[in-house]
């Protein structure tokens, strides 16, 4: 009899405890907008748990640019949020090679210097504009005013295709696709759209540029 007593006390104190127990809950001050190399530290910034508890956060990668979602975990207690990286970084002045591709070799049609050109920030913080011309004033991108990068955090980034013609096609109008946006990290913790892939199509035939940027500053 006793021992069912002490059995029906302990339960009701341990029904006590947990319904003392408060569940701890995460506010997010705003929406996470951070720039590319940024660090967990950086993020924790916008969280904080309600008993003030330790916020650990996961599944970022700092280095693309775009929307991500990220774990946020407190105690028990786990939250995901949409985390924006900025392109920001990206923007800046560069060098553009141009590259056709026949016959599996390579030619390099932006012989001499000079071939300048400045990446400037999009109109959507996960975008960049790449003018159609470079700094001194020649036209690369006939009749498409600029082209507009579009970062998509861990899915390929996105140029929108156009019609129109390209200072080293012949032809007066063509149908041009962009592919193989690539960017990344370089020293001293800068970063870089590196190349993309033009490709013409006209009167059935195919043609393939490939566009190389290096950062000049």
């Amino acid at each position: 009899m006793k021992k069912s007593i002490f059995a029906v006390i302990a339960v009701f104190f341990m029904l006590a405890f947990y319904s003392c127990k408060k569940e701890v809950t995460l506010t997010f001050s705003e929406d996470i907008i951070i720039d590319l190399g940024s660090t967990d530290e950086d993020v924790l910034k916008f969280v904080s748990a309600s008993d003030g508890s330790t916020v650990n956060v996961s599944g970022i990668d700092y280095d693309l640019v775009g929307e991500q979602t990220a774990t946020f975990k407190a105690g028990d207690v786990s939250e995901t949020k949409v985390v924006k990286i900025k392109s920001d970084k990206l923007a800046g002045l560069y060098q553009i090679s141009v590259f056709i591709t026949e016959e599996n070799n390579e030619y390099e049609l932006t012989v001499g210097e000079g071939w300048l050109i400045t990446l400037t920030k999009g109109s959507n913080y996960n975008q960049i504009n790449i003018p159609d011309s470079i700094d001194k004033g020649f036209v690369m991108f006939i009749d498409q005013g600029k082209l507009v990068v579009t970062f998509n955090g861990k899915d390929s980034a996105y140029i929108p295709g156009y019609t129109g013609r390209f200072k080293f096609s012949t032809s007066k109008e063509s149908e041009f696709t962009f592919s193989n946006i690539k960017y990344g990290t370089l020293a001293k913790g800068k970063y870089a759209i590196t190349e993309f892939i033009l490709n013409e199509f006209v009167s059935g035939y195919n043609h393939y540029y490939r566009i190389q940027l290096d950062r000049k500053d």
